[in-house]
């Protein structure tokens, strides 16, 4: 508080951990980007199937019509 006369230091100071290396410094991330890279890019690139296209559009239409709905209309207590 303002009229604390306690020290301002504290036990996260005296322990305070070094910096960790970002993931672009550790070799063994780097190693599993470019093994994951191999593997899924020339799957992640393929376009979607048109059935999935089709079932995606139709929920999002679906949850934008029951938004709507929700809207125009008080909920009711049950």
């Amino acid at each position: 508080m303002a009229g604390d006369d306690k020290p301002r230091g504290g036990r996260a100071d005296e322990t305070a951990r070094p910096r960790v290396k970002t993931s672009d410094e550790r070799p063994f991330d780097l190693w599993l980007q470019k093994q994951l890279h191999a593997m899924y890019d020339e799957i992640a690139n393929e376009p979607l199937p048109t059935d999935l296209l089709k079932l995606i559009d139709h929920d999002a239409a679906k949850t934008a019509e029951s938004r709507n709905d929700d809207d125009a209309e008080p909920r009711r207590k049950k």
